[in-house]
């Protein structure tokens, strides 16, 4: 009814609203990263017309990512194909490898890696260790949120989209205990 339509749209307004840009540095390639309290979204640039199936090999495990793509494509599905590494790195946190997944659009070039974190609530500084954190105001703005968004799904009769958190905020993934089970 109406009542679910009210809810998604304050899920939206606490939806994350910035994606944070990593430029390609040493055994990576560029990417672009955004956060809710249960997952970590990551979109890698890659060549475009690649296929899924023969073109991309992706290893999601419980603390790392690797990321392979053929370094151009083809149609010839006998062909030897040159891999290139986009990933191989060890994650900020863990994630539920078997609640992962990745897809490729091939139109325009990106893999999209979709993390579902172990800890609902965690807020995240970077994808990747050692490719550089996010500043302390953006950190400081995304716990926030989360702690907003966990509310949010908490109480879902109640609108926190336009809700303040005041002073120094608390981690959305302990605070009161904890995420209690939902299901």
């Amino acid at each position: 009814g109406s009542r679910g339509a009210v809810f998604v749209f304050m899920a939206e307004q606490l939806a994350p609203t910035t994606s944070f840009e990593v430029g390609s540095g040493e055994g990576h390639a560029a990417y672009t990263w955004n956060q809710n309290v249960e997952e970590v979204a990551v979109e890698v640039d890659c060549p475009t017309g690649l296929s899924a199936k023969r073109d991309v090999r992706c290893t999601i495990g419980s603390g790392r990512v690797k990321l392979e793509t053929a370094s151009s494509p083809t149609d010839d599905k006998a062909a030897a194909r040159s891999f290139i590494t986009l990933l191989d790195h060890d994650l900020f946190a863990l994630v539920k490898p078997d609640e992962c997944f990745w897809t490729l659009d091939s139109k325009r070039g990106i893999v999209s890696l979709t993390l579902q974190k172990l800890r609902e609530g965690e807020s995240w500084a970077g994808v990747f260790k050692g490719h550089g954190d996010i500043s302390d105001v953006d950190r400081d703005a995304e716990q926030k949120r989360l702690l907003l968004e966990r509310f949010q799904l908490e109480h879902p009769g109640f609108d926190f989209s336009g809700a303040e958190v005041n002073g120094s905020c608390p981690d959305a993934s302990t605070f009161l205990g904890g995420f209690p089970a939902r299901g």
